[in-house]
C-alpha cells in the first residue's frame, strides 16, 4: 500500500511540476522539445533519405475492488496493478515510395502486470507505394485492419485508459485445451476470468506477422490482410512466423464527408494454439476450427464532439461443443470542455448464445456490460493526464470486479 501511495504521489508530483513548467514558460519548454525532435531527425541533403526517432513514456495504475476483469494481472492478494512503460518509434523513408516503421516497447507486459520487465518489438514493417494515392503494400508485423479502435489504441489517442470490451475482455473460449464434453465447456463460465487460458474476441491491436494491401478510391478505402494468427491470438504468439494456419481480415471504409467515417470488417482463420493438438478429437486438426468475425464501425466528429462505436459478431468453432457465438458492441463519446480539458464515456455490452449439451441447451459464457467514464487534461502537445472510473456487471454467481479506478500520465517526445 505504501508503494502504491508513493507511486501515486510521484505521478501527482510529475503532473504538478510539468503543469508549472508549462504555465511558467510554455514557449521555452516547447522550444526545448522541438530542439530534441530536430536532433532525433535525419534527412539527407537531397531529401531522398529520412529518419525520425520519437518516444513516449507512460505511468498507469489500476485499482480493482475484487477479481480482475479485462486483461490485467494483479499480484496475488493485491487490488493494484502498476504499469509503467516506454515506447520508441522509428519512422524512415526512402524517396516517396518506400517507408519503414518500428515500434519498440518496454513495460510490465502487453497485459498490464503480467511481467516485471518485458522488452519487445510491437510493430516493424515496410510499406511501398504501388500506385500513388491509390494502392500500397505492407509487410512485417503490425496491427489488425479490423474495425476502427486500433486507429486510436495508443495511450495518447485513446480518450480513456482501457480498451473497449471486445478488445479487452476474455471469453471462456480456450485456445490451448479442448474440453471432452460440451457440458464441460459450458461449465467454464462458472469460474472467474482466467486471462492465462481464455481469449477475447480481439486481443487488443493484434500485432501479428502479416502482409496487406491498402487501397483508396475517392471516398472509399479497402484493406486486405493475411496474418499468421487469428484476431483472438494471445501476445506470446504474435512473433510466430508460421503461416500454416493463416487468418484473412479485411475492412471496407466509406467517408461520405469530413465528419463521418463508416466501415465494415470481416476476419476468418484458425484460432487454436498448437498446445491444443494433444487434446483434439480423433481425425481432426487445428485447421478445422476457425474464428469467424464480422463487424461494423462508425465515427462522427462535429465541433467539440467525437462519437464512435462498433458492433462485432464472432463465432468460435469449438471442438465437440459446436459453434460458440458472441455479439458485442460499444458506443464511445468525447466532449472537449476546454481547449485542454475533455470528458469521455463508453458503454460496452457483450452477450452469448447457448450450445447444446447432454442435459439440454446451456449458455457458454455470462452476459456482461461495462460503463467507462473518464477525464483527460492535455497540459501541452507533449503531456497528458487521464483518470477513469469503470463499473462492470456480469451475470455470474460470484463477484467479478464490479468497479475499477485507474489513472495515467503520458509524456511524448
Amino acid at each position: 500500500m505504501k508503494t502504491n501511495l508513493l507511486l501515486w504521489g510521484l505521478a501527482a508530483l510529475l503532473s504538478v511540476a510539468a503543469a508549472h513548467a508549462q504555465l511558467a514558460a510554455p514557449e521555452s519548454v516547447t522550444q526545448v522539445l522541438d530542439d530534441v525532435k530536430d536532433k532525433l531527425t535525419y534527412q539527407s541533403a537531397d531529401g531522398k533519405y529520412y529518419a525520425h526517432l520519437s518516444g513516449q513514456a507512460d505511468l498507469t495504475e489500476y485499482y480493482l475492488d475484487g477479481q480482475p476483469f479485462g486483461l490485467l494481472y494483479p499480484n496475488p492478494g493485491s487490488h493494484y496493478v502498476f504499469a509503467p512503460g516506454l515506447t520508441l518509434k522509428l519512422d524512415a523513408a526512402y524517396g516517396d515510395r518506400l517507408t519503414f516503421f518500428g515500434k519498440f516497447r518496454w513495460d510490465s507486459g502487453f497485459n498490464p502486470g503480467e511481467h516485471s520487465n518485458d522488452v519487445r518489438v510491437d510493430e516493424i514493417y515496410l510499406r511501398t507505394v504501388l500506385v500513388a494515392g491509390k494502392l500500397d503494400f505492407q509487410v512485417g508485423k503490425f496491427a489488425t485492419v479490423f474495425g476502427s479502435f486500433v486507429n486510436r489504441h495508443d495511450d495518447w489517442d485513446n480518450p480513456l485508459i482501457t480498451a473497449p470490451l471486445p478488445y479487452s475482455q476474455t471469453t471462456s473460449v480456450l485456445d490451448g485445451f479442448i474440453m471432452p464434453t460440451a457440458a464441460g465447456f459450458a461449465s467454464i463460465r462458472n469460474a472467474p476470468d482466467d486471462v492465462t487460458t481464455w481469449v477475447p474476441v480481439i486481443w487488443g491491436p493484434a500485432y501479428t506477422p502479416s502482409a496487406a494491401f491498402f487501397g483508396s478510391l475517392g471516398s472509399w478505402d479497402l484493406a486486405v490482410q493475411a496474418s499468421s494468427q487469428a484476431l483472438s491470438s494471445r501476445p506470446e504468439t504474435w512473433n510466430y512466423l508460421d503461416f500454416s494456419r493463416p487468418s484473412f481480415t479485411s475492412r471496407l471504409g466509406w467517408r461520405p464527408d469530413a465528419s463521418w467515417n463508416l466501415g465494415v470488417s470481416g476476419s476468418m482463420g484458425p484460432y487454436l494454439d498448437s498446445e491444443a493438438a494433444s487434446s483434439m478429437p480423433p481425425g481432426t486438426s487445428l485447421r478445422n476450427y476457425d474464428q469467424i468475425t464480422v463487424g461494423g464501425d462508425a465515427s462522427w466528429a462535429w465541433h467539440d464532439w467525437q462519437v464512435s462505436g462498433e458492433f462485432i459478431f464472432s463465432r468460435f468453432q469449438v471442438p465437440i461443443a459446436g459453434n460458440a457465438d458472441t455479439f458485442s458492441w460499444y458506443l464511445e463519446t468525447k466532449y472537449q470542455i476546454t481547449t485542454q480539458l475533455y470528458a469521455a464515456a463508453r458503454w460496452n455490452q457483450q452477450v452469448y448464445n447457448q450450445i447444446n449439451t447432454a442435459t439440454g441447451p446451456q449458455n457458454w459464457d455470462n452476459d456482461e456490460m461495462r460503463l467507462d467514464l473518464g477525464l483527460g487534461y492535455k497540459w501541452s502537445k507533449n503531456f497528458l493526464t487521464k483518470i477513469q472510473y469503470s463499473w462492470q456487471h456480469q451475470e455470474t454467481s460470484f463477484q467479478n470486479a464490479n468497479q475499477m479506478v485507474s489513472a495515467q500520465v503520458v509524456f511524448r517526445f
